[in-house]
């Protein structure tokens, strides 16, 4: 089989579990369809559970389905991350400003692109995950591009882009320690004991004597309407 038959054959193999997934999904949440099933399963003899699963449209092709789409869009994230900053950059870049660097529009950082943006007048970074009440690694995450925004010595305004009020809450009055913050990513520890110090210190400590000069900002307030009103959904 050659490439381009491959590549043929893959449109439509993606477009029919697409098709197969909204359909299944769109007959009710999946929170919903998935506790049915479980309540389903309660009490029934262990030869019915094949029954029920075909009742509810649990078939080996919805499986499959599942499957190819989330190989095909695992990388769904990176689309989110790179047309979220691409959307938001004519609203933030100045009269003049140039992209100085390659961007970073993927979701995670080049080790040879440290920010997101760089351009002749900031470094800045982009986070576009909601809140939603656990969240450790978005927590630790943001923190750890507050503090590589806070060390960089270029002279240039440094920025972070979330998304709600939660991430700047966090920053500002967290009493967890930068050594928990930063305990997952050694390079982050390096750069912060090199440059500031202990890491025993809170993170609204650290924002507030090291940080207080980096602008936090609500995505919510630049992107248009129609995506913030998506992205808080």
């Amino acid at each position: 089989m050659t490439d381009a038959t491959a590549d043929g054959a893959a449109g439509p193999q993606l477009g029919e579990a697409v098709a197969l997934l909204a359909d299944f999904l769109g007959a009710e949440p999946l929170t919903a369809a998935i506790a049915s099933l479980e309540r389903g399963l309660a009490g029934r003899p262990a030869r019915e559970a094949g029954d029920l699963a075909a009742e509810r449209g649990i078939r080996p092709e919805l499986l499959v389905a599942a499957l190819t789409v989330r190989e095909s869009l695992g990388r769904l994230n990176d689309l989110i991350h790179a047309a979220g900053i691409l959307l938001a950059l004519p609203h933030i870049l100045e009269d003049g400003e140039e992209i100085s660097v390659r961007p970073s529009l993927a979701a995670g950082n080049d080790p040879l692109r440290p920010f997101d943006l760089e351009t002749d007048r900031r470094v800045a970074e982009f986070k576009l995950a909601r809140w939603r009440g656990a969240d450790a690694t978005r927590k630790r995450q943001t923190f750890k591009d507050l503090v590589m925004l806070a060390a960089d010595r270029t002279g240039r305004r440094a920025e972070l882009f979330v998304v709600g009020p939660e991430p700047g809450r966090f920053l500002r009055t967290s009493r967890a320690t930068a050594a928990w913050a930063l305990d997952r990513t050694p390079h982050a520890r390096r750069a912060f004991e090199e440059t500031f110090g202990s890491l025993d210190v809170s993170v609204a400590q650290f924002t507030a004597r090291h940080a207080g000069h980096v602008r936090v900002t609500d995505l919510c307030d630049v992107l248009p309407p129609t995506v913030a009103a998506a992205l808080v959904r």
